[in-house]
């Protein structure tokens, strides 16, 4: 292949629904980026009804991106031959990229990889990659299996994404990269334009975005802000994320919602539910992430340029972002939760400090021109 740029190129990006989580974040971003700097057209495809589209349609409106098509799902099939259905349908849906005349594939999450990769080909996509994104499942059939043949390039957006893919396909180490996310925060927001959050009067905010899905440990938090608040009532708990009900990310809402009432938290606990994180974090003092597994979590990068302390799971993502020997680091315990919350509410200056260092740490090495040089260099590799 000759040598790929992305310059005046034509890109389809290929999603699994219109929701607007830290992947969707990631893909709209970069199409606005390619359409604005590289003079690219970018067709954005989606193939899930999303339950909650209203947070990603407005941010398609904010970045200008217009093109947006929905699709039946290629990998959906029922009855007999479903693995024959199945690939006529990916080859179907191959021939309507045609009419874009696509340079490029993007996908984002293993379901659209598999769809991706079966049928760039056929698009006439002069490339594609499995583009692992962190919490995700696998279908464990034929249909993956040959994406997985077909695949030439496979990148994970963090180390434990990249050793998950090389163990679970048994890759070798030369087919598989570890690309870095990029900041999707071009400017701060500083309106504090939320009425839920603007009652809250004279009180720190400890704040968690993220959605109510079963691999998201909020209520390790609500668990760990509990004991907190025995001891501290100048601090306010607030959640944002909305609520999933697939078969695949089914919800923790309900035990979220069990610790809340059996503590009689009603009153210290906001949860808000469609709201965008540049609306919220104006309000937040700082940022916590407890979670069973993530890639590189988009909602860190937002709380760091932010100029915000963090608190977060010691997944391998997360120590990319925010360096190895990052003190708020944490296993999934209650205890360890609220020995670090209490710490940095009881010492500002440590508080300012890590809050001005995460901040300069995510200007200087997440920069989207990084993120598009590296991802040229991996495809022409």
């Amino acid at each position: 292949m000759k040598e790929f740029n992305f310059e005046n190129k034509n890109i389809i990006i290929l999603l699994k629904s219109f929701a607007l989580g830290g992947a969707e974040k990631q893909a709209l971003f970069l199409a606005s980026y390619l359409q604005k700097n590289y003079n690219c057209t970018v067709n954005i495809y989606s193939y899930i009804k999303s339950n909650h589209p209203e947070l990603f349609f407005k941010e398609c409106e904010l970045l200008q991106i217009k093109n947006l098509h929905f699709v039946q799902n290629p990998l959906s099939a029922a009855g007999n031959f479903n693995y024959i259905k199945r690939r006529i349908k990916i080859l179907l849906f191959g021939l309507k990229l045609r009419k874009h005349r696509p340079d490029i594939i993007i996908p984002y999450l293993n379901p659209p990889s598999i769809i991706a990769n079966i049928s760039y080909k056929i698009a006439g996509a002069k490339t594609t990659f499995w583009h692992h994104r962190g919490p995700d499942y696998y279908r464990n059939d034929s249909i993956e299996a040959v994406a997985v043949k077909k695949t030439k390039k496979f990148i994970a957006n963090s180390p434990d994404g990249k050793a998950e893919l090389i163990d679970r396909f048994n890759l070798s180490k030369n087919d598989s990269f570890f690309l870095p996310n990029f900041s999707t925060v071009s400017s701060i927001n500083s309106l504090k334009n939320i009425p839920e959050l603007n009652r809250i009067k004279g009180k720190r905010i400890i704040g968690m975005i993220g959605h109510f899905r079963q691999e998201k440990l909020q209520s390790i938090l609500v668990e760990s802000f509990m004991k907190l608040i025995k001891e501290n009532t100048g601090i306010h708990l607030v959640l944002v994320g909305n609520i999933d009900q697939n078969k695949q990310e089914k919800s923790n809402f309900s035990d979220v919602i069990r610790i809340i009432e059996e503590n009689n938290l009603e009153e210290n606990v906001t949860i808000l539910h469609n709201k965008s994180a540049k609306d919220v974090l104006p309000y937040f003092d700082f940022g916590v992430l407890v979670s069973k597994k993530e890639g590189m979590p988009n909602v860190i990068m937002e709380y760091m340029s932010y100029n915000l302390a963090v608190i977060c799971t010691n997944h391998e993502g997360c120590k990319s972002l925010l360096g190895d020997k990052y003190p708020y680091l944490i296993n999934n315990s209650v205890d360890e939760l609220t020995e670090k919350m209490e710490f940095l509410l009881n010492n500002e200056k440590e508080f300012n400090s890590i809050g001005q260092k995460n901040k300069n740490r995510i200007e200087k090495n997440f920069s989207i021109e990084k993120y598009i040089e590296n991802l040229t260099t991996i495809i022409n590799s």
